[in-house]
């Protein structure tokens, strides 16, 4: 029975991947033509580089498609096993519907590998990088960080970086300490900020303390002073980027630097546990097609397989979406709002393999 194992997997990964590649390969071709009217107005920006960043784009694009793309491919392949009667033979040679699905579902948790390999490790490092190129040539900036830099609070006082260079240096940093009364009691700036073997450092330090009583303003200057703050060139990059984009350790990290400084975090708590949740929901994506190969869908058209499947994936995919936002609005648990339509997901496709006869 190995071998029918290998061969059901194999054939639900093979239409899986097929799927994935059209439905990426059309998003590619949307995205690239609507990049070449920037090229019109932006003399540095050819239609060789609307190509590389459409090429850049694609591991997002992937990573985006693949739960669809599950359910489609799972709906093609055993829809063709069942339409040559395939299944038929095994289901009379014993093989009960849960053992078949059990063999799919093999299958797609090497796609749900992939998946998070894509998601973790190659998707948003080439879509930073792929914006980042394009920031450069259209709005003719080469700072990463944008043109005013980032804002962020760090232990209670607010702290800008201008830009960054390599991967430990950031330059034209402003350190605005906040008193105990609500008051601006500092105002530090220094010409760069350096990383370093698990310290922070600035140097060129300029600054003006602020003092209520007579004494007024006082100004100070240091070649180089200590600089205890909870950033690092890897949180100060995440600020620059979307945090869709973001991969889940990154979330994860970025988490870490809200609660530290007593920030709203549950957007993305949210958006941490939908990533941790979508190899789930490839799943019981799979789990799903498996009714109705054996139910309606057995002597349909390959026609009536794909709308049946971009039906229920763009349904999952919008309820998803909106209990998602509705659970950050309304105040419920990130948890429950990222993993509920999953489990429902799951739980249906649960019960339909187990109504199968």
């Amino acid at each position: 029975m190995k071998r029918m194992d290998v061969y059901i997997a194999r054939t639900v990964v093979i239409n899986v991947l097929l799927v994935l590649f059209v439905l990426t390969m059309l998003a590619a071709i949307i995205n690239f033509v609507s990049e070449i009217h920037v090229t019109y107005t932006h003399e540095h920006y050819s239609l060789w580089d609307a190509a590389v960043y459409t090429v850049m784009e694609i591991p997002s694009g992937i990573y985006d498609m693949f739960t669809v793309s599950v359910l489609l491919g799972a709906l093609l392949g055993l829809g063709e096993l069942a339409s040559h009667n395939e299944l038929t033979v095994l289901r009379a040679a014993g093989v009960s519907a849960a053992r078949l699905g059990g063999a799919a579902l093999c299958g797609g948790l090497l796609l749900a590998v992939v998946c998070m390999i894509i998601g973790e490790f190659v998707s948003p490092i080439t879509e930073q990088r792929a914006e980042d190129r394009r920031a450069e040539l259209v709005e003719a900036r080469a700072n990463p960080l944008g043109a005013g830099g980032v804002w962020a609070k760090d232990n209670g006082d607010y702290v800008n970086v201008r830009s960054m260079t390599g991967r430990d240096t950031v330059h034209g940093v402003y350190v605005y300490e906040i008193g105990p009364q609500r008051q601006l009691d500092k105002v530090t700036f220094a010409a760069t900020g350096v990383f370093a073997d698990g310290h922070s450092s600035l140097v060129n330090v300029v600054g003006t303390s602020l003092q209520a009583d007579a004494a007024g303003a006082s100004m100070f200057r240091q070649h180089d002073a200590p600089w205890g703050t909870l950033l690092n060139p890897e949180l100060i990059s995440l600020f620059a980027m979307d945090t869709t984009s973001l991969s889940a350790r990154g979330l994860y990290h970025y988490i870490g630097y809200m609660r530290a400084n007593h920030l709203d975090d549950r957007r993305y708590v949210t958006e941490f546990w939908a990533r941790i949740a979508k190899p789930v929901a490839l799943l019981a994506m799979l789990l799903l097609a498996m009714p109705f190969v054996f139910g309606p869908l057995r002597s349909s058209s390959t026609g009536q397989r794909l709308l049946i499947g971009m039906l229920i994936g763009i349904g999952f995919y919008v309820f998803n979406s909106i209990f998602m936002q509705a659970g950050i609005v309304f105040g419920l648990s990130p948890f429950i709002s990222a993993w509920l339509p999953t489990l429902l997901l799951a739980a249906t496709g649960i019960i339909a393999v187990g109504r199968i006869r």
